[in-house]
């Protein structure tokens, strides 16, 4: 088995499973359909293109900074024969996620890192005002998914980790992949992203062991020198 790692970072991402109309709402990770999205976005494919190679792809997401929720109130003016429209969307701010994509054909896997270097169309975060920070692509890992999930790096920059310990000795950061018989069931599996059909089927999600971060592994990190790099 061969794992894709995606990291997943921007000042703002949204991952809205369950928003209807002008309620958008956003999940507190990344979902299966929107990194799926991203990645026929990637590959140049229309909305109406078959997603099955893209189906088969076993998902999951370590949470290495949760970020925060935000909410975004906005009027928008339809014109004078229009009533003014209002609406809410929600935003994942300053988080940080290591997705993963699991598949037994490597080749497919590098088909899909060859993507997003040189994307077909504009891939975001779940909304076109989400673009990704860099690095997004940090490579494919000969392991299971949890596996590779687990033994990643901190996706964290050590300069900012100590900030992330004033209030706890330790952090976790939740492994949720997707399971072939057990879990909570979660409509999440993009069949059709046609606006005329827009369809979508059900996989099973399930939490993980953790990784447990420690303060006392940070303790010894000097702290971090921002005129550093003009010297």
């Amino acid at each position: 088995m061969y794992t894709l790692l995606l990291r997943l970072s921007a000042p703002l991402q949204s991952w809205g499973s369950g928003s209807m109309y002008d309620s958008r709402e956003t999940d507190y990770m990344p979902t299966k359909s929107g990194v799926l999205g991203m990645l026929a976005a990637a590959l140049g494919r229309k909305r109406d293109e078959s997603l099955e190679d893209l189906q088969k792809l076993k998902f999951g997401v370590r949470v290495d900074l949760p970020g925060t929720k935000l909410n975004d109130y906005q009027i928008t003016h339809m014109g004078e024969k229009f009533n003014t429209n209002v609406s809410n969307r929600a935003y994942l701010s300053d988080a940080m996620f290591l997705v993963g994509l699991a598949d037994e054909d490597k080749i497919f896997l590098e088909e899909l890192i060859e993507a997003l270097k040189h994307p077909g169309f504009s891939i975001f975060l779940g909304r076109r005002s989400c673009p990704p920070t860099q690095p997004l692509i940090l490579g494919i890992r000969e392991n299971d998914l949890y596996q590779a999930l687990y033994d990643e790096d901190w996706l964290v920059p050590e300069w900012r980790r100590k900030s992330l310990f004033r209030f706890s000795e330790t952090l976790h950061l939740r492994i949720v992949i997707e399971h072939e018989q057990e879990g909570a069931v979660k409509k999440d599996v993009p069949l059709s992203f046609s606006p005329f059909r827009r369809e979508y089927g059900y996989r099973y999600v399930k939490e993980m062991r953790g990784k447990m971060m420690y303060k006392e592994q940070v303790d010894t990190l000097t702290e971090h020198d921002p005129m550093l790099e003009l010297r």
